[in-house]
């Protein structure tokens, strides 16, 4: 006589870059493993290849996802992670600069609802940034291929990979009507083409990243200790299981 086997509940999400429909289901015992231990191990490069594992056994359709945006990625987990542990996540962290009183460290405490948790960008944000009057350069979203590169990599060697980022999230070069996609182009002449801007143009290149849609929610907690309250912005997959 066989176990029984169990029916598992199927799930719908909308991909916020695409609106594309998604059907999921909840992780199960073998992928909570997997998470448990990429998070024992404290390496980004472990996380980064746990989610990919995880979501490709959740996901009904089978995606690329090295080529999603790391807030497609992080939504999808937030989503599935709802479905199957609970759409609460407990926040705990320390701050050096906020002490009880006994000079010991507050350690504030909260609960974050998934579903309050939503993908913001700036208002002003704009993938086509403009370099000159006539030279305008078109941006595209980091991917998770991407990620999965900078995953680990030694401190030293983090300016040279942010600009293979910032290379390989060029998708075309406008000059005037005549359109330049870095495709057709080397990894090295389009980093020439960057080495060539000023600091003032290179800004707006800097702020189509810092503008760009990420996870973010504002929590406010109190310390466990002397009941001190605190707000923090909690940005980026990894604030929410950092700290939780």
């Amino acid at each position: 006589m066989s176990l029984p086997k169990l029916t598992v509940m199927k799930h719908k999400l909308t991909l916020p870059s695409t609106g594309e429909s998604i059907t999921y289901r909840p992780f199960l015992v073998k992928e909570e493993k997997l998470l448990m231990m990429a998070m024992q191990t404290g390496e980004q490069d472990d996380m980064v290849r746990a989610l990919k594992e995880i979501i490709n056994n959740c996901v009904e359709k089978q995606m690329n996802l090295d080529s999603l945006p790391m807030f497609d990625i992080e939504y999808i987990f937030l989503q599935l992670r709802a479905r199957s542990v609970g759409d609460e996540i407990p926040i705990t962290y320390s701050d050096d600069d906020k002490v009880c009183k006994n000079d010991t460290p507050c350690v504030f405490e909260s609960v974050v609802n998934i579903d309050e948790i939503q993908i913001e960008k700036s208002k002003d944000h704009k993938d086509l940034v403009e370099i000159t009057d006539t030279i305008k350069v078109k941006m595209k979203y980091p991917a998770m291929e991407m990620a999965d590169k900078l995953a680990g990599i030694d401190q030293k060697d983090l300016v040279d990979n942010t600009f293979k980022m910032i290379t390989a999230c060029i998708e075309y070069i406008m000059d005037g009507e005549q359109m330049h996609k870095t495709s057709d182009y080397t990894e090295d002449e389009v980093n020439e083409f960057l080495n060539s801007l000023s600091s003032l143009q290179f800004k707006g290149i800097q702020q189509f990243f810092d503008g760009a849609p990420k996870l973010r929610k504002e929590v406010t907690s109190t310390c466990k200790k002397c009941g001190m309250t605190d707000t923090k912005m909690l940005e980026g997959l990894s604030d929410f299981f950092v700290s939780g």
